[in-house]
C-alpha cells in the first residue's frame, strides 16, 4: 500500500533483547505445511517438497508493521484467523524505512516501527509470528515491504541471511525479498535479487519471491539466479482488470516462471474507494483456475487512530483494534472483508483428511478424532484387534481400545496394516480471578496493582481489597487459602473506606489482610467449568516496610545573606523518625546555621547540598533525601568546588528516580513524592502492565509476567527512567 501515516512513537524496538528460537514450536493442528512441506518451484509451478504436488494457498497480508498494523501481529489474532477464515498463509509486511510509493527517500516510518532503525525488536516480532505459523501449521511470508529495496541492499542481505539461518529447518517460511519495485529497471532488480538470495541459499532451499517492476505488475520477470525462485504479481480490482493483467501471470507460468500473488485488494490501488465486486470475482476465478496462491490486503480495521484516511480494503469494519479473540468474535466484516472471507471459507481445505489421503482406507483406519486436552481419554477410539504407533506420544498414545491424551497437538496413528489416522488434541484455557496476580505492598500504602492499602488497621495490619466476585471470570466458585496467614491472611469482609473502589464500597469483598512483613503464598482453587481447566494457581503476596518522607518545607531554597528559612529543616520525618543532616557531605558548615527547624544563612556566597538522613525503623526503610540551598550568588560561591564534589560522590544514590529489579520485583524510589507511572511494554507493542501510584516509593511484583523481553518506563512529572528487562525464569 502507498499511504502516509502519522505515527506516535510507542515502542523502542532496538532496546529489547531477543526471544528464544521459535523453531522449537510444534504444530497444534493439521494444516498445509504438514501436507506440502517446504515450498519449492518446478517450472512454472510452486510445489510441496514433501509430495511434489502443486500448492494452492489462500490467505491474508497483515498491514504495514506500523502503529496501525502492528496490533494484529500477535498470536491470538493469527490463531483466530486460521480457525475462522481458514487461511493457509499470512504475510509479515515489514516496514523498512519509508512508505513512499514512488521509491524515494521521503515519508519516513516512525523510527520505532522501521526495521532500519529498530532491527532487534523486529527479530523478536518475526520469531513470535513464525512460532504462530508453526503452531497453526500455515505458511508465513517474510516480506521486505519496501519500494526501494535496491537502495537498502546491505541491510536486506544481512537480514535475509540471518532469518534464513535461524529458520533453516522451518518449512513454514517463505522469503519475499522485494515488495514493490517502482521505477527500477529489471536489471537493477535482478542485481539486487542475485546479491540477496545467496545468503538465503547458504542455509535453506525454501521458496524465495521477487517483486517485479511497476509495483509488482509483472512487466518483466525471470532470469534471477538460483533455485526455487518465484515472481510476484500484485493487483487491486478497482485499478487492474484480470483481463489486462492476468495474462502476465499465465505467460510467466507457461514460460517456466512460478508466480505468487502476495498482495491483492478489492479496491483501488491506494486502498481506498468502493470495493469492486465484479472485477474482484473475475480475479478470484482467475487465481483458482490457474492455481495461483494469493494473500489479500489486509488484516486490519477500516479506520485507525493514526491515520485519518479510511482503508476500505481492510477486512474489518469500524475503528477498534481487534487484538483479542473476544473482540474478533464480535467484529463486523467490511464490505471488502465479506468478499474476502467468503472466498477463503468457500475454498477451505480439510487438511486433516488430506494429511492421510490414500492411507486411510485399511482395516485399521479410523475416522479422525478431536478432543480437548482436559478430556484425558477418548474411549473406544480404535479398531479392535489392531495395533498402532503414534507419531507424537507427547500428544496421544493407545491403551487397549482407548486413546490416552498426554498433551495438545496432532498425532498420526499408524495401524499394523499401514493405514494412517489423525488425532487432534486442542488446548483448554485457564480460569482467572479478577485481580488475582502477584502483589507487593509497602507500609507506606502503595501497592503494585495501583490501589492503596486500607489504613484503618492498627500497627502493621492493613487490608487490600481483591474483588467483589465469588466466582472466577469463567463462572466457577473459587476458594483462596493463605499458606502463610501470619504474614498475609485472606478474608471476606465489607469494604468501607477510601481504599475501596466505587464498585466495592459497602460491599462484601475478598481481601488480603497484612499481618507482618514478609512474603506469603496464596492458593486459588476452583472446580472445572465448561470449556476451562480446573483452577489451582499460586501467587506470592509481599508486604514490605514503607518509605519515609520529609515535609514539603524541605525543598530547594535561595536565601539572602542572614535570611532565615523557617521550618526548612525539621528534626523528624513526616512519620516521626529522627533526622540528621549533612552539608556538602560534612556534618556542619560555616556558611549556614541550623537554629531549631530553621536554617539561617551566613554572609558569604555559597551553595549547599543538604542531605536528610533517617535510619531504618520498625516500619520504614532507611531514608535519604537531598536539596540545594543557594546563599547569595551561586556563580560566585566560595565553596563551589566542594558542592560539585559532593554532588558527584552521591549522584548514583540520589537520582531523581532510582529503579532496580531483584528477584522479579521492581523497586522504585524517587527523590520527591508525586505520581509514579510505570509502564511495561512487551515486544508486541502492548502494555503488559500500566500502574500509577502516589508517593516516593513503589514496589511491583513481576512474577506473573511471562518470560520474554520488555521495556520498563518509569515516569514522575517530567522525569523518566527506562530499563531493559529480559525475564528468563526456568
Amino acid at each position: 500500500m502507498k499511504i502516509k501515516k502519522l505515527l506516535p512513537c510507542l515502542l523502542a524496538f532496538a532496546a529489547i533483547p531477543a526471544f528464544a528460537d521459535a523453531s522449537t514450536a510444534i504444530p497444534k493442528k493439521a494444516g498445509p505445511v504438514s501436507y506440502y512441506g517446504a515450498l519449492h518451484t518446478s517450472g512454472g509451478k510452486i510445489i510441496g517438497a514433501k509430495n511434489n504436488k502443486e500448492a494452492m494457498l489462500r490467505g491474508v497480508s497483515l498491514f504495514w508493521s506500523d502503529a496501525t498494523g502492528l496490533p494484529y501481529y500477535n498470536k491470538n489474532v493469527i490463531e483466530w484467523t486460521v480457525d475462522n477464515f481458514k487461511i493457509d498463509v499470512f504475510r509479515f509486511a515489514m516496514g523498512i524505512t519509508y512508505y513512499n510509493s514512488q521509491g524515494s527517500a521521503t515519508e519516513p516510518l516512525d523510527q520505532a516501527y522501521a526495521y532500519a532503525t529498530a532491527p532487534t525488536g523486529y527479530m523478536n516480532y518475526i520469531d513470535l509470528m513464525v512460532e504462530a505459523a508453526i503452531e497453526n501449521d500455515v505458511y508465513i511470508i517474510l516480506d521486505w515491504h519496501s519500494h526501494r529495496a535496491d537502495a537498502e541492499q546491505a541491510i536486506a542481505k544481512e537480514f535475509f541471511k540471518t532469518v534464513a539461518a535461524k529458520y533453516a529447518k522451518v518449512p513454514n517460511v517463505i522469503f519475499e525479498i522485494f515488495n514493490e519495485p517502482v521505477n527500477q529497471g529489471w536489471s537493477t532488480i535482478q542485481g539486487y535479487a542475485n546479491a540477496v538470495i545467496p545468503g538465503i541459499r547458504a542455509s535453506t532451499e525454501n521458496l524465495v519471491l521477487v517483486g517485479t517492476p511497476s509495483w509488482s505488475q509483472m512487466t518483466q520477470y525471470g532470469g534471477v539466479s538460483g533455485t526455487n525462485v518465484g515472481y510476484v504479481l500484485h493487483f487491486y480490482a478497482g485499478s487492474h482488470s484480470a483481463g489486462q493483467y492476468g495474462g502476465r501471470a499465465t505467460q510467466a507460468k507457461s514460460s517456466g516462471n512460478a508466480v505468487f500473488i502476495t498482495e491483492w485488494g478489492t479496491t483501488n490501488a491506494d486502498g481506498a474507494g468502493s470495493p469492486q465486486s465484479g472485477s474482484t470475482q473475475e480475479w478470484l476465478t482467475f487465481m483458482d483456475n490457474n492455481n495461483i496462491s494469493n494473500c489479500n490486503w489486509s488484516l486490519r480495521q477500516v479506520n485507525s487512530a493514526y491515520n485519518d484516511k479510511s482503508e476500505t480494503s481492510a477486512i474489518f469494519d469500524g475503528s477498534t483494534e481487534l487484538t483479542t479473540k473476544t473482540l474478533l468474535n464480535n467484529a463486523t466484516l467490511s464490505t471488502s472483508g465479506k468478499m474476502v472471507v467468503d472466498y477463503l471459507k468457500k475454498n477451505a481445505q480439510d487438511w486433516t483428511s488430506k494429511l492421510v489421503e490414500g492411507k486411510n482406507t485399511g482395516a485399521c483406519a479410523f475416522k479422525a478424532k478431536t478432543a480437548k486436552v482436559t478430556d484425558g481419554i477418548i474411549n473406544n477410539a480404535i479398531v479392535a484387534g489392531c495395533s498402532y504407533t503414534s507419531s507424537n506420544e507427547k500428544v496421544a498414545v493407545v491403551s487397549g481400545n482407548d486413546i490416552i491424551i498426554n498433551g495438545d497437538g496432532i498425532a498420526i496413528f499408524t495401524g499394523n496394516d499401514g493405514s494412517e489416522s489423525v488425532v487432534t488434541i486442542s488446548p483448554v484455557p485457564d480460569q482467572t480471578i479478577t485481580g488475582f496476580y502477584d502483589l507487593t505492598c509497602s507500609y507506606s500504602g502503595t501497592c503494585s496493582m495501583g490501589r492503596t492499602l486500607n489504613f484503618e488497621g492498627t500497627g502493621t495490619a492493613k487490608q487490600w481489597p481483591l474483588t467483589v466476585d465469588t466466582k472466577t471470570i469463567e463462572g466457577s466458585t473459587y476458594s483462596l487459602t493463605s499458606l502463610n496467614p501470619d504474614i498475609v491472611a485472606v478474608k471476606r469482609a465489607t469494604c468501607n473506606n477510601s481504599a475501596c473502589s466505587s464498585t466495592m464500597k459497602g460491599k462484601q469483598v475478598t481481601m488480603y489482610e497484612f499481618k507482618s512483613f514478609g512474603t506469603a503464598k496464596i492458593v486459588a482453587t476452583a472446580p472445572v467449568v465448561a470449556g476451562y481447566k480446573p483452577m489451582n494457581d499460586t501467587i506470592t503476596v509481599t508486604y514490605k516496610k514503607g518509605s519515609n518522607k520529609m515535609t514539603n518545607n524541605f525543598k530547594n531554597t535561595k536565601l539572602a545573606f542572614g535570611e532565615s528559612a523557617p521550618k526548612l529543616m525539621p528534626d523528624t520525618t513526616m512519620y516521626h523518625t529522627p533526622v540528621t543532616y549533612t552539608y556538602n557531605g560534612q556534618p556542619t558548615t560555616p556558611y549556614a546555621t541550623k537554629q531549631g527547624n530553621a536554617l539561617v544563612a551566613g554572609n558569604q556566597n555559597a551553595v549547599l547540598r543538604i542531605v536528610a538522613n533517617a535510619d531504618e525503623t520498625e516500619f520504614y526503610i532507611p531514608f535519604q533525601y537531598a536539596i540545594t540551598v543557594v546563599i547569595g550568588d551561586s556563580a560566585s560561591a566560595v565553596n563551589l568546588a566542594e558542592y560539585n564534589t559532593s554532588k558527584i560522590n552521591s549522584v548514583s544514590a540520589n537520582l531523581p528516580i532510582h529503579a532496580a529489579i531483584n528477584n522479579n520485583t521492581l523497586d522504585i524510589a524517587c527523590k520527591q513524592a508525586g505520581n509514579i507511572e510505570v509502564s511495561i511494554l512487551s515486544v508486541n507493542g502492548q502494555k503488559v502492565m500500566n500502574r500509577t501510584v502516589v508517593g516516593d516509593y513503589a514496589s511491583f511484583s513481576l512474577n506473573r509476567i511471562p518470560n520474554g523481553s520488555y521495556l520498563i518506563v518509569v515516569k514522575q512529572d517530567a522525569r523518566q527512567l527506562t530499563l531493559k528487562w529480559n525475564k528468563t525464569d526456568k
